[in-house]
């Protein structure tokens, strides 16, 4: 076991909600339980990106995701969600010719996975007390991010949390407050 080069510094929430859908009945054909059918979701997501601190050995970025999920219209499902969060992460390569895209990619995609976790747990936390039960979001490969947003550098706020230090980077690098 080993270190990840990708290392999730902060991350906090900008919103959470979590709603039980009106008339929704537990299918009885799936087992009742935590992980629901994710054939029955209706999923989106946005992400955004933002270089924050660019050193010899490392890249610091700012993460956004926000996930929105609820049934599909032929279908049921126990919730409306929405979360946003947001996160700073740090991909520890050596700098070198072309491995900068290689930073961004990693960051964007690693990272939003790394904050979809943060996201499931969340969802999972509150609906164990919710009126339909436990739910856990079902598992999500972030990897098309990669191919879609080549190149793209788009602004992400920093988590509140953040350090002063990292917010006067990222208000010198551009990197708006939300």
């Amino acid at each position: 076991m080993q270190l990840s080069p990708l290392q999730l510094l902060e991350y906090t929430f900008d919103g959470v909600s979590v709603a039980p859908v009106d008339g929704y009945k537990a299918d009885p054909a799936f087992a009742p339980g935590l992980v629901f059918f994710p054939g029955k979701l209706s999923m989106s997501a946005d992400t955004g990106l933002a270089l924050l601190d660019e050193k010899e050995k490392y890249s610091d970025f700012g993460v956004k995701l926000t996930l929105r999920v609820g049934p599909k219209e032929d279908a049921q499902a126990p919730y409306n969600i929405q979360v946003s969060v947001r996160g700073v992460v740090r991909m520890h390569l050596t700098q070198v010719d072309g491995q900068a895209e290689e930073r961004r990619v990693r960051a964007l995609v690693n990272g939003a996975s790394l904050l979809y976790g943060a996201v499931r747990e969340i969802v999972s936390t509150i609906t164990s007390r919710s009126a339909h039960g436990p739910f856990l979001l079902p598992s999500l490969n972030f990897q098309d991010l990669a191919k879609h947003q080549s190149g793209k550098v788009e602004p992400a706020a920093l988590p509140a949390s953040s350090s002063q230090r990292r917010r006067s980077k990222a208000s010198a690098k551009g990197v708006g407050q939300h």
